[in-house]
């Protein structure tokens, strides 16, 4: 895929799909990185980026691991490193076996060379450490609301 809107367009796609699994088999997950700042500052992806990025608690991240091979749809594969596979990644990636994006660092590898949904483990923070972090974060921007991302967090 070459055309950014079309891969910004599959990103969302393959997002939407992520969260409904999350929400189905009772995974948290939260937008991160980019996505979460396009999603805030520019109502949808910055117009630069071609992907989507999610934080996971641990417990959830692990249960991702399991779960997905067994439920989710076959068009999206998983990639976790293990003791027997080094996807040269220290995170979760999902990727759609129906696009092709190699990663320079991945192109000698055995696997779907999908584009990728990027799932990074979230650790060592509870719902009030985060909601401090998240209104340090945004304090300097006032104006903006965000409620809904307090009532998320600590829902």
């Amino acid at each position: 895929m070459t055309d950014l809107k079309a891969i910004q367009a599959r990103s969302l796609e393959m997002a939407e799909y992520f969260v409904a699994f999350c929400k189905e088999h009772d995974l948290l997950c939260y937008l991160c990185g980019g996505g979460a700042i396009g999603a805030l500052r520019n109502k949808g992806f910055i117009p630069w980026d071609d992907d989507l990025d999610f934080f996971m608690p641990r417990k959830d991240y692990e249960k991702l691991a399991e779960l997905w091979p067994r439920y989710a749809d076959e068009r999206y594969f998983l990639s976790k490193s293990h003791k027997d596979f080094v996807d040269r990644n220290l995170f979760i990636t999902i990727r759609d076996k129906e696009t092709t994006c190699i990663k320079p660092y991945q192109q000698d590898l055995n696997l779907p060379h999908g584009l990728a949904l990027d799932v990074l483990l979230f650790d060592y923070f509870s719902k009030n450490q985060l909601f401090a972090l998240i209104k340090k974060i945004i304090s300097w921007k006032s104006s903006l609301n965000y409620k809904h991302v307090y009532e998320e967090i600590l829902r």
